[in-house]
């Protein structure tokens, strides 16, 4: 498993301040807005390449916190990552998803942070 990129994912109910914030007082501009199942997401960048995901789910039973929510972590194998954090002790919450580009699945240790894992299908 090699890790190809990793940063931090904030939890906002109002995902459209929340980036408002990170673009108009930060220097942030968005990147991506991808389109996941249960998620909004969106992916900003600032001049020196630095990320910051903002992310709000619809997923049942959310309890989720407004603030750090945890890290993305870009993989280049999925399966073989999802293996060496569950060895590590984290669970997938919910199930893993699949869009045109990527797969990708929110996986907790208990502790209140989550990771979400990707692989982007053009790194295969």
């Amino acid at each position: 498993m090699k890790v190809t990129d990793c940063y931090p994912i904030f939890y906002s109910e109002d995902i459209e301040a929340a980036a408002k914030r990170f673009t108009e007082d930060l220097g942030f501009s968005v990147k991506h807005r991808p389109k996941l199942e249960m998620l909004d997401y969106v992916i900003l960048e600032n001049e020196n390449k630095r990320r910051v995901d903002l992310v709000r789910s619809y997923f049942p039973a959310d309890s989720f916190k407004e603030g750090f929510l945890g890290m993305r972590v870009n993989v280049d194998d999925f399966d073989e990552s999802v293996a060496y954090f569950k060895e590590h002790g984290y669970e997938v919450f919910g199930t893993a998803h699949e869009i045109e580009s990527s797969v990708y699945a929110l996986l907790t240790n208990g502790d209140g942070t989550y990771l979400v894992l990707f692989h982007h299908k053009r790194n295969k």
